[in-house]
Parts: structure tokens; C-alpha cells; sequence
């Protein structure tokens, strides 16, 4: 999604969050909303905990709120980290060996992630992980796009285990 240039920077925590409150919501001004500065992302996370993720999915946070909430208690927020077109490769490799299978696949899925931490992937021992990351690494070799069926011997064993 395009950052949004035009739209004038959020300059408080409370504006964020009225932004959130907005209806209809607009998604891509959350995720491509500017702040004034770094210390209105920290605040939002001070004042609003349960907005972690929303600041996660916003593709404009600093580099050093990037790696903050790449280790966050929730699931949830290293989802939407590890999902980042923008993350540095360090932080891939981090997330590579997240203790949650949904933080490893979405690192499987991230075209930023490297061959080396992919090839690390196969040997997931999440099969729906491993399988992504296979797929990915053949894919990338070939050019060929990805066949809907490559995910064909994923049971649902695999997904809930």
C-alpha cells in the first residue's frame, strides 16, 4: 500500500486512537499514517497497550519501534511486524525463530525474506511452516508462480498441532 504523503502527520496518542474510533475505518490511513515524531508511537503504546498492534501494521514507525515490538507479548503484534515489506533482515532472522508457528509462516510468506532463512524454514518443525518455506525457496528458483495446490498435503492435524 502506498504511504499516504499527502495527509497531514498524527502529532498525539489521542489522535491515533480517534483515527482507529473512526467509522467507517480507514485502513489504509491507519497503516500509512505519519507521526510528528517517534515519541507519539511510544506514547500511543504507553496510553494504549492494546493498540501494539495497530502501531505494528503502520508501515511509517521508526526503525527502533520496529524492533521493540518484534519481541511484544502478542502473537499479534510480531504477526504484523514479521508481515513488514520494511523490516531489516536482522529482524527476519529474529522472527525466523519466533516461538509461534503464525510468526514463522508470516516470515515464510514476507517476499523480504531471504533464501538462507527460508532454507532455516524448511526444517520447520511446523509442517505448514516448512511447507511455505519450501514452496517459497522453489518458487524464487523457478520464477514460476505458486501453484494453488502446494499446500495440498497440509492437513488440519498440521495447522491445530
Amino acid at each position: 500500500m502506498p504511504l499516504n504523503r499527502g495527509q497531514a502527520a498524527i502529532v498525539s496518542a489521542d489522535e491515533f486512537r480517534r483515527l482507529l474510533e473512526a467509522s467507517p475505518l480507514d485502513l489504509a490511513r491507519v497503516v500509512s499514517a505519519r507521526a510528528v515524531s517517534s515519541e507519539v508511537w511510544w506514547d500511543v503504546l504507553t496510553l494504549y497497550p492494546d493498540l501494539a498492534v495497530w502501531v505494528a501494521a503502520n508501515r511509517t514507525i521508526p526503525h527502533e519501534l520496529v524492533a521493540h515490538l518484534s519481541s511484544h507479548p502478542r502473537i499479534q503484534v510480531r504477526v504484523a511486524i514479521a508481515s513488514s515489506q520494511s523490516i531489516s533482515d536482522d529482524m527476519i532472522e529474529q522472527l525466523a525463530h519466533d516461538k509461534s508457528d503464525l510468526v514463522r509462516m508470516r516470515v515464510a510468506c514476507n517476499a523480504r525474506a531471504p533464501r538462507e532463512v527460508l532454507a532455516h524454514l524448511v526444517a520447520d518443525p511446523c509442517v505448514v511452516v516448512s511447507k511455505h518455506a519450501q514452496a517459497r525457496l522453489q518458487h524464487d528458483i523457478s520464477g514460476v508462480m505458486l501453484p494453488a495446490s502446494y499446500l495440498d498435503e497440509v492437513s488440519v492435524f498440521d495447522i491445530l498441532h
